[in-house]
């Protein structure tokens, strides 16, 4: 009788370590969505009264929503036609939203090549003066102390003897002061690896697809994170210059298959297409052996950098790499099938874009851990 109590009650511990061990499985749970389903969305950034704001880049239009009540607004207006002084309320390609200090957001227009400010009430406020530096590539990071962020991409190709190219070493970022037009630079990213691109009978260098690529973000205050793709690690530059250097994090190498090959080209393809791209016009681009320890990162308000990894070609599951602000692995979070980090929130809100079918929607989700 004994004997059977003490099996009866070891029973009972297994199977709530089990229950407690699947209630903190690595994850997280979908709290919200949206009843609308867009083109394409862009990234997501949450407004001080918890709605979202986003673009979808295919239907080319700001959206404002509303997770909780399932309300979705259109800011602005789309129009094909718009002078470099032309109305703030007006947009031709909405690519990413930021934000600002307040209740202030930025709205970067890729085929305007301009940025427009709006308040959380999404009405137009004007045009985000920004004098010419280091090309025509927009800023699509900003703190909340009267700056923005982006990587000096000219000097990828320049220099060398005459009618030859030299590719830099290292890519910097560079800070624009919107007060002053002031620009430094506050960290440098390795250049990526590059390759011969042929377009019917044309030859181009062009970075290798599936090659290592650092990324960086800023936080609100200033602070600069640089995710090194090459050694798998993320460093910090504090507001004073100074930097923690994170340790790297093993990873498994991922080949490049022929399937992952015919999917890029598919997808040129279909970009070039509405380019005016013949379907016959002969195209051969440049891969890497295999895939990097990451491909995109995002920072939350906490601090922490999420990572995430390559997928197998036919791959429908993202995973993440979580790094702290002192530059260490901390855990590694999978995602639901189908489901895209694009954003973060106060208290711990994590958006993620959401395939369905063709179309995709925007989730709110919280973590299981």
């Amino acid at each position: 009788m004994t004997t059977s109590k003490w099996l009866w009650a070891g029973a009972l511990a297994g199977a709530a370590a089990c229950a407690s061990a699947a209630a903190t499985k690595p994850g997280i749970k979908l709290e919200a969505r949206l009843p609308v389903t867009f083109g394409a969305v862009s990234n997501v950034v949450e407004l001080a009264d918890g709605r979202v704001a986003f673009a979808d880049t295919k239907g080319r239009v700001f959206v404002m929503a509303d997770l909780k009540s399932g309300k979705v607004d259109t800011a602005g207006g789309r129009t094909d036609s718009l002078a470099p002084g032309g109305n703030p309320a007006h947009y031709k390609l909405p690519g990413w939203v930021a934000h600002l200090a307040g209740d202030t957001v930025a709205l970067v227009d890729f085929a305007a090549l301009r940025t427009t400010l709006w308040n959380e009430r999404g009405q137009a406020v004007g045009p985000l003066a920004i004098l010419p530096f280091a090309g025509p590539t927009p800023m699509l990071v900003y703190d909340h102390s009267g700056f923005g962020y982006k990587p000096d991409l000219t000097g990828l190709m320049g220099g060398g003897e005459p009618g030859q190219r030299a590719m830099a070493d290292s890519v910097p970022v560079l800070r624009y002061q919107f007060s002053t037009g002031r620009v430094d630079t506050v960290a440098k990213l390795a250049s990526p690896e590059m390759g011969e691109a042929t377009f019917g009978e044309q030859k181009q260098q062009v970075a290798k697809i599936f090659s290592p690529n650092d990324v960086f973000g800023v936080m609100p205050d200033g602070r600069v994170w640089v995710a090194r793709a090459r050694e798998a690690r993320v460093d910090w530059r504090g507001p004073g210059g100074v930097w923690i250097i994170g340790k790297p994090h093993k990873y498994d190498l991922l080949p490049v298959t022929e399937k992952d090959k015919q999917n890029v080209i598919a997808r040129i393809r279909e970009q070039g297409r509405g380019r005016g791209l013949p379907d016959s016009l002969h195209l051969e681009w440049p891969f890497a052996e295999h895939k990097p320890a990451f491909e995109s990162g995002m920072a939350s308000p906490e601090g922490e950098v999420w990572l995430q990894r390559p997928r197998p070609a036919d791959g429908v599951q993202f995973i993440y790499d979580v790094f702290g602000p002192d530059g260490a692995w901390r855990r590694t979070v999978p995602f639901p099938d189908d489901v895209m980090l694009a954003g973060f929130g106060a208290n711990g809100a994590i958006y993620g874009v959401i395939k369905d079918g063709d179309r995709r929607t925007v989730g709110r989700f919280r973590s299981t851990q």
